[in-house]
Order: C-alpha cells, then structure tokens, then sequence
C-alpha cells in the first residue's frame, strides 16, 4: 500500500516544504521487508540502526542519502506489526527493534497516526541487551504517534534497557498489555510530555504493577501535561508506579483501577516507591477494587512523606491511609470519608492531537494552579498547546477548561 509522498501535506512536524531534511521517510504501512523501491517502518528503523539503505532499489530506505539516518518519518495512517517468527532483537519480526541513540520517529499526530501490534509482543523494544549510552545521550524519540495493542510481559507499547533515555511528545499509549507496565517500561531517563495513557493495563497478578508506565532509572523522570485515563493494574499503580525519581507538572490521573482483580493485593492510581515530586497535578476519581474484598481502600496514591513530596497546588481526591504526601501552599486534598469530586469531563477530543479530560467550568482545579514565580509554577501552554492561563490563574491538572461562561454565575469570557 502506498502512501502519497507529498510529504508537507502529512508531517506535522517536518519543516517548510522545499527545505531539505534528513531523514527517511515511510512509504508503505506494510510490515515488509523487500527490496521492492518502497520503505516499510520496519525498514526505515533497520536502515536509522545501521545507518545503511535497506536495498538497492530506488526508493529503498535512505537509498541516495547520506547517513546518519537520525530521524523517521510518518505519514499519516496505521502501521500494523504483522511479520511473525521467533524472538529476536534483530528487527526481523514481531517487535520494533531500534538499536541506536539518537534515533527519532515522528509521526503527523497521535490523531492520526498509529503504529499498532497484535498483542503477542510489544511493539518498540529500544536497546535489548545494549550497553547504554554516555551520560546526556539524546536516546530515542517517539513523537506525534498513537502505539496501541502491544501486549508482552513487560512494556507492552515500549520498554527501554538500562540507561537508555526515552522522550514521548504528543503521543496516545493505548490499550496495551503486559504482566506489568502495561504501557510503557523505562528503565533510563524518561521524558513525557503532552501525551495521554488510555486503557492500558497489567495481567500479572503478583507482578510489579504499574498499569500504564512503570519507572526504574536512577535519574528524575520530567513528566509534564500529560493524562492518565481508565490505565488498570492487577496490583499497585494503576496509573504509574515510580520505582525511579519522578517530577509531575501539570498531570491528571483520573478513572484508573487498582487491585483490578479485587484481591486486596493492589492500591493507588500513582505509586511512589521512590522520591516523586507533584505539582499543579490532579489525582482524583480513581479505583482501588479492593474495597470490594473489605481490604484497604487507597485508589488515588501511595507513599511516604519522603517520597511523595508536594510542591504546592496539587488536588488529591482520597489520600486514604497510605498516601502521606504533607500539604503545601494551594494543595486541596479530600479524604476516606469525605473524597474530593474533581468534576471532570469524559475524555474526549477537545482540541490537539490526544484526547484530553477537562475540567467542568465548576471544577475546584479551575484557576487554582500556581502562578509564575510560584515553587514549581504551571507550564506555559497545556497538553493541546493552548495557552496557559486561560482565566485567573492556571488550572490544576493536564489541560485548561475551555468552559469559562456561568463558572462563577456571570459570563467570564
């Protein structure tokens, strides 16, 4: 199947039509490898590994071009992993195999964009067994691109080796699967930033957990205006389980289920097992099922006070007994018995290339993010890329309410 290659009508990303650019562009949403004049993704990554054309044809990937092929295009539509076989980190089946630093895969949008898997592997493997990188490394980019329906024992979208660093913008990790981290698992410094994580989840009843993301590196983990929504864990974190440092700037975790399995045997949306920092950030209306079994009921986070650490401005639905995170400056936080509604609204496409959960115009994370000049203040634009702020102050969470008329009983436009 090929794909129109004008390629300034379909890249969100590339530069001005005419400017010459270095990288590979994708032409086919086939799963082949061929020396057939046209270049698959799983081509192109061969080719960006080993910095070498994937045929002699013309048209191949990176035929006629100098190396290094840093970067890697895709249009618009759905890349289907369908080349089947033994395990291997070769690229040659199953799994995207990408081996190098330095590589970026960009599509033109996660709306319109998807490289999706089978579930029986995941679908990008990024250095298995490689040593990683010198310190400061670029790693590996994923970008404007929806991964769905990879399914492994761990990081059923992605997983990274030890100290490889991974960046996520604009991206839907979707409705993946794995023993745990259902989505993705990073075991290098991690970079998201306005993407969202959606109906991913863990299969493994004694696992780790960590429904959608699943931390471990040794560096702080920056995740910024970035959604968790209905992410599920078999055991504890739900949304994400921070093995590794973490800092949250404007995050929303709503409508994730722990202990999916109501085995009294998992708790909270966001699990800090290591320092964790939290700003600006929403975590609320989410499920621990054990209370179905009468165990402790924590669905919202778990951690100490020195690991879940508050910089002020954060709405926390239900701490219950687990979640010890000491009160800042701007912080509302609920409890067991009186659990804070965040009033949020479905998720839904409300603008941008990822769904979004936005607050209803009553909702108390309207305009009540910090300011500039505050500890940690809100980002400058939200997950869709509008502006901050669109009221008084910042909203509290992933993304700005766009609903401003009667929120205070008058017309606030």
């Amino acid at each position: 199947m090929t794909i129109d290659r004008v390629a300034c009508l379909v890249l969100l990303f590339s530069a001005a039509c005419g400017q010459a650019q270095a990288a590979l562009l994708v032409t086919t949403q086939d799963d082949s490898v061929a020396n057939d004049g046209q270049c698959s993704l799983r081509e192109a990554i061969s080719a960006a590994n080993s910095n070498l054309a994937s045929g002699s044809a013309a048209g191949e990937c990176g035929r006629g071009q100098p190396p290094p092929f840093d970067r890697i295009d895709l249009p618009l539509g759905t890349y289907r992993l369908e080349r089947t076989g033994t395990p291997e980190d070769g690229n040659v089946s199953g799994d995207l195999d990408v081996r190098r630093n330095g590589i970026e895969i960009v599509g033109a949008g996660a709306d319109s964009t998807i490289v999706r898997g089978d579930r029986n592997e995941r679908v990008f493997d990024i250095a298995a067994g490689l040593a990683a990188p010198a310190a400061g490394s670029a790693g590996v980019l994923l970008r404007g691109v929806t991964v769905r329906n990879g399914g492994d024992s761990s990081g059923g979208a992605v997983r990274t080796a030890p100290g490889w660093p991974l960046r996520i913008e604009a991206c839907a990790i979707a409705n993946n699967s794995a023993g745990f981290a259902g989505g993705i698992a990073a075991q290098g410094p991690l970079s998201i930033d306005a993407s969202t994580f959606h109906g991913n989840s863990t299969t493994a009843a004694g696992g780790q957990g960590g429904g959608a993301l699943y931390y471990s590196g040794s560096t702080t983990a920056q995740i910024r205006n970035t959604t968790f929504n209905a992410n599920q864990s078999l055991t504890d974190g739900s949304a994400a389980l921070f093995a590794g440092p973490a800092r949250l700037n404007n995050v929303t975790a709503a409508g994730n289920t722990a202990d999916a399995d109501a085995d009294d045997s998992g708790d909270g949306a966001i699990v800090a097992q290591a320092p964790v920092e939290l700003a600006n950030s929403l975590l609320a209306a989410n499920i621990d099922f054990s209370l179905i079994v009468g165990g402790s009921n924590n669905p919202d986070c778990v951690g100490s006070s020195a690991n879940l650490l508050s910089l002020g401005h954060n709405l926390i639905g239900n701490p219950a007994s687990l979640c010890l995170l000491l009160a800042q400056a701007g912080d509302q936080i609920g409890s067991a018995a009186q659990p804070l509604n965040p009033r949020l609204l479905p998720l839904a496409p409300n603008g941008g290339p990822t769904e979004t959960q936005m607050p209803a115009a009553n909702s108390s994370a309207v305009d009540r993010g910090a300011a500039t000049g505050a500890a940690l203040p809100c980002e400058s634009s939200d997950q869709r890329g509008v502006a901050r702020p669109l009221g008084a102050a910042c909203d509290i969470g992933a993304v700005e309410s766009d609903d401003r008329i009667f929120a205070n009983g008058f017309d606030a436009a």
